[in-house]
């Protein structure tokens, strides 16, 4: 029994286009968000032929928005298809890149910081080979130190992989081996272990074909280029990725972008990091419109998309994708049975197991029924966050 056998998102899972309260940004394409605890963070984008340099919280348990109002320091200038990320310790917000609305002549190149309790927005003084202006790029957050890779200055794509210090304020570009992503803007980028993902991105179009998947080990600064298997999405651009992370293994989720036909999408894709396997997850009702240039993240098995455009219009609505993952009716069974049964399993008998049941009998919840609606087995006080 492999892990991609072990458990599923479940037709329980939904959509829907939630109220909200609050002052909620103006309709846009090309920002950003990142979530920080219960609170995703929007900045920047682009409308109607300018950019925006705004930055909003929204309680993702409330569905509520707040515009913040800086305190001090500096404004920075508005922006479209830039970088951020938060700080390894969650204390801060780095912002790098992006461009005003004349693409590629108005491209920014200082590393700004947003303090979250002070509320107020600063450059960083930095040091070393800084990275040459531009916009599309990625940025990662892994053991204290930034990564950005890629983007373009409007004319020319790049590959470059450039690390930033947190601690010692050091920029320092860095030779990479292996099997290095071909230059392109608008990829994604995300961190699962001591691993940086990157999934799609492209020249101004995607490539033609599937979309490509590789690894960067920030370890050894080897980069990887994962064979996939299954359903695999065709190539594209300016989409979204976030990660749910399991005791078996991490799963991406990537939504929309606009593919290698020059169409934009709204297919939600799985991809399994263990197994390098796809899947194409059915269309449910409330599914947002075929859009590209949007933002998501993962809070508590919950994905919230936000904003993008449709080709037309752009729009300032959030989604709430909710992914219910439960095990096999077969594998709960044999979970419960084995943990709470009549003769539970010793810790000797416990390790012949496959590594699958193993976990399952070890985090599974004494309260899960074995009906035809499974809950997957999050601990109680995890469970009750995460379907609210």
């Amino acid at each position: 029994m492999s892990s991609s056998d072990f458990s599923t998102w479940t037709e329980k899972s939904s959509w829907v286009n939630l109220r909200t309260s609050g002052y909620r940004p103006a309709v846009r394409s090309g920002h950003s968000s990142l979530v920080v605890g219960s609170t995703m963070y929007i900045f920047g984008g682009y409308n109607e032929g300018n950019c925006h340099n705004d930055i909003y919280e929204f309680d993702l348990l409330r569905h509520h928005w707040e515009q913040i109002d800086t305190i001090s320091g500096i404004t920075p200038d508005g922006r479209a298809s830039h970088a951020w990320c938060a700080s390894s310790d969650g204390r801060k917000l780095y912002l790098f890149g992006g461009s005003g609305p004349h693409w590629g002549q108005t491209n920014m190149g200082k590393l700004l910081q947003f303090d979250i309790k002070q509320r107020n927005w600063s450059i960083v003084e930095t040091h070393g080979s800084n990275p040459p202006p531009g916009y599309g790029q990625s940025l990662c957050a892994i053991n204290s130190k930034l990564y950005l890779f890629g983007g373009t200055s409007g004319h020319v794509y790049v590959n470059d992989l450039y690390i930033f210090d947190e601690i010692g304020k050091l920029w320092k570009k860095e030779e990479t081996s292996g099997q290095r992503p071909s230059p392109r803007y608008k990829h994604q980028t995300i961190a699962v272990g001591n691993r940086m993902y990157l999934i799609g991105g492209g020249l101004y179009d995607p490539p033609k074909g599937p979309i490509d998947v590789y690894y960067l080990d920030v370890d050894s600064l080897i980069w990887y280029r994962v064979r996939s298997t299954g359903f695999v999405p065709r190539s594209r651009i300016a989409h979204t990725i976030c990660k749910i992370e399991r005791p078996l293994n991490t799963r991406i989720l990537m939504f929309g972008g606009r593919d290698d036909s020059g169409s934009r999408s709204n297919e939600l894709s799985e991809f399994d990091v263990e197994t390098g396997n796809w899947r194409l997850i059915l269309q449910q009702a409330g599914q947002p419109d075929p859009c590209d240039f949007h933002t998501a993240i993962m809070y508590e098995d919950q994905m919230f998309v936000f904003g993008g455009s449709n080709g037309l219009e752009r729009n300032n609505d959030v989604y709430r994708y909710t992914a219910i993952h439960q095990p096999s009716t077969l594998t709960a069974l044999s979970m419960v049975t084995l943990r709470h049964g009549p003769k539970p399993i010793s810790q000797s008998q416990l390790k012949i197991l496959p590594k699958e049941l193993q976990l399952g009998v070890k985090y599974i919840n004494q309260d899960v029924r074995v009906t035809e609606n499974i809950i997957w087995y999050e601990r109680k006080s995890q469970r009750a966050a995460c379907f609210m």
